[in-house]
């Protein structure tokens, strides 16, 4: 079969790998380089004034190592490296104060009294979170559906701390939290904890896509603007800006799900009704070198999740450290983040790199019918992959491509 997928992201490019071969695949990408948000400086993303040499990741960076079944699966399938890298994390409050994890008091704390009295200040933010994961173990994974994640979280320290991960890991503003689904973010809040260890790609998060290219026998269109979509009994209609339609037989959306309305000429009733209440949500992301925003603070050691609630709203932005999440070599005086909802802090001239993200943007109503959107997999010859349909991140993306191989009998890892 001739099978069009439209989106080179994780999810398009995994179902692409297993895709490729059974069928004759083609992808388009509306953006000049494939990996959707997956941005590796001096690969897909060119960075004149980065050091050659260096591969920093300005999107995905850590990948959980006990819960991302279907992703160590493809990394094994793709033999890519991975390696084991601390995480750890601390929060940081308007008024000066600030918490650190338990990894954060292990590794960056000079002194057994320094650990003592920060282990003092993370009791209570410890026992509340105990509290949370005692609360939300007691409960199944259907009480979560229609419900935000305000229901199961308050506005103490822990649970402001909870929130900034959830806007860490979904590149969600901060001020969007309260309505984020209890389905997708109380499974990982529950899955991030002080044992949870995690890993790095060795040369940046787009080595697998590369590694996906150089088996690839189908066709990449990059930079290509799609006019419209249309079905009918034979298949598929691409329509495309300055080039005849192309007709396939099968077509794999792995767009955000904003994207499905806009391209489908033909939406039908029930695909209205299950893709009308998605948004998009955009962000920027700055690589930096500025670490004077930990100076008010007093601290020297950086975290991977670094989250800064700031004065404006009680509005927030984290600081990503990248030295140990990318490998930079330890030895280099310069320290390389990740940041985002900061820039009024950092200096400009040590901005690095900038990138404009489209994400999906997360919400109760938005999420509603995608089980519906799984079990209709194939409908009008149309399918649709993305980590909007599990658990939202890297995983779910995945794992999405390896469901819509199944149905259209790609490869099995």
């Amino acid at each position: 079969m001739r099978v069009a997928i439209v989106g080179g992201g994780a999810a398009g490019m995994t179902a692409a790998h297993l895709l490729d071969k059974v069928h004759d695949v083609s992808v388009f990408e509306k953006e000049p380089v494939l990996g959707g948000n997956i941005r590796t400086l001096n690969k897909n993303i060119p960075c004149d004034s980065l050091n050659q040499r260096i591969t920093l990741d300005n999107g995905v960076i850590e990948f959980q190592r006990d819960y991302f079944t279907n992703f160590h699966k493809l990394m094994a399938d793709l033999q890519i490296q991975l390696v084991e890298t601390p995480v750890s994390s601390e929060l940081f409050l308007p008024d000066g104060h600030y918490y650190k994890s338990t990894g954060a008091i292990r590794y960056g704390c000079k002194t057994k009294w320094e650990q003592i009295i920060e282990m003092l200040k993370q009791t209570p933010i410890m026992f509340s979170y105990l509290c949370f994961l005692a609360r939300i173990s007691l409960a199944s994974q259907d009480s979560f559906r229609h419900r935000p994640v305000s229901d199961y979280l308050g506005n103490n320290i822990s649970a402001r701390w909870l929130k900034m991960l959830l806007m860490y890991a979904y590149s969600m503003p901060y001020n969007t939290i309260d309505n984020f689904p209890a389905e997708i973010a109380l499974p990982l809040l529950s899955h991030s904890g002080m044992l949870t260890q995690w890993d790095r790609i060795v040369g940046g998060v787009y080595s697998y896509i590369e590694k996906i290219l150089s088996r690839f026998r189908g066709t990449i269109h990059c930079d290509t603007r799609i006019t419209g979509i249309t079905r009918e009994s034979t298949g598929v209609q691409i329509s495309l800006v300055n080039t005849d339609p192309q007709h396939f037989d099968k077509l794999v959306f792995a767009t955000t799900p904003d994207q499905v309305l806009r391209l489908l000429k033909d939406p039908s009733e029930n695909e209205i009704r299950r893709f009308q209440a998605w948004k998009m949500n955009t962000i920027d992301t700055l690589i930096h070198t500025d670490t004077s925003i930990y100076k008010h603070f007093g601290v020297s050691y950086f975290c991977e999740f670094d989250l800064f609630q700031t004065k404006e709203l009680g509005d927030s932005g984290y600081n990503a450290y990248l030295d140990r999440l990318c490998g930079v070599d330890p030895q280099l005086d310069t320290h390389f983040s990740l940041a985002y909802n900061l820039e009024q802090q950092i200096a400009p001239e040590k901005v690095i790199d900038r990138q404009h993200h489209a994400t999906p943007a997360y919400n109760v109503e938005a999420i509603r019918y995608r089980q519906e959107v799984l079990e209709t997999n194939g409908e009008n010859h149309t399918y649709h992959a993305g980590a909007y349909l599990f658990d939202g991140l890297h995983e779910g993306a995945v794992s999405s491509g390896f469901v819509v191989s199944d149905l259209l009998g790609g490869l099995r890892l």
